[in-house]
């Protein structure tokens, strides 16, 4: 189970602000909660403090996979969670701290991971904050998503290269997992980033070319991180902030990207 979610980058490149996405969560009837929402990782997480609270208990434990750890995690099958009138599908939800989020919010309880967005549409609003639900689909751009690694992604294009990125609310910045030809004459920086489990570590920061998604929708340059990763399908992770919305049409199989 790959947890992805970058949440911070740290040097004087990059010194614009988290743009988090929340859900207040209720849980068994009981709350809300404030979760975050990470459509970069693949399962969602609860405090275990808010677990005991509520008398959760666990039935399997899970192994997370991070950029830099891996390690076992009690979880449950939970069929019991809600936002607002939406009841959300029965999930995986996995007991575990959550340093990096707290240090954004402190009343942050838990994280909605994409599973829990499983055949739901849905919009990410990032500049104010939140996820919507029932929505009408907005006028933007409209493009393809396939699922690789049971997320979702989308294809840009850089100079001649096309990149499947994985939508991620959780990151405030591109994180790309090899370095693309249009970058290459690029001087990076370094960089500290950090992950939800409060892990550090350096990597290298540059500059991206234009991002093309339609013949109408492009995105210029934008800070991204190098975090070498080999074996996968993708070749980053897309912060859903740098768009004003991102509409997910699970029927459709759409993102309408909104600038």
């Amino acid at each position: 189970m790959v947890l992805a979610a970058l949440l911070l980058f740290q040097a004087g490149l990059l010194d614009t602000k988290p743009a988090p996405v929340y859900a207040e969560v209720f849980v068994g009837g009981r709350g809300p909660y404030r979760f975050l929402v990470d459509t970069g990782s693949q399962t969602s997480l609860i405090e275990p403090k808010l677990a005991a609270e509520l008398g959760l208990k666990a039935q399997f434990r899970v192994e997370i996979v991070t950029q830099l750890s891996t390690r076992l995690r009690p979880g449950l099958k939970a069929t019991m969670l809600r936002v607002g009138k939406q009841v959300l599908p029965p999930l995986e939800l996995v007991f575990d701290d959550l340093p990096e989020a707290k240090r954004l919010d402190p009343t942050v309880r838990g994280l909605l991971g994409v599973n829990s967005l499983e055949g739901l549409n849905f919009a990410l609003k990032p500049g104010e904050a939140r996820i919507v639900f029932g929505q009408r689909r907005p006028a933007g751009e409209v493009v393809a998503f396939e699922r690789l690694e049971d997320r979702i992604a989308i294809v840009a294009t850089m100079g001649q290269e096309s990149l499947r990125l994985i939508l991620d609310s959780g990151s405030s910045h591109v994180v790309l997992f090899r370095t693309p030809k249009a970058m290459a004459k690029t001087k990076p920086v370094v960089t500290t980033f950090a992950t939800l489990e409060g892990a550090r570590a350096t990597v290298p920061t540059t500059w991206t070319a234009d991002l093309v998604f339609t013949a109408r929708l492009k995105i210029g340059m934008q800070a991204a991180a190098i975090v070498e990763r080999r074996n996968t399908v993708v070749e980053g992770l897309l912060p859903a902030s740098i768009f004003k919305q991102v509409y997910v049409d699970q029927q459709r199989r759409e993102v309408v990207l909104v600038r």
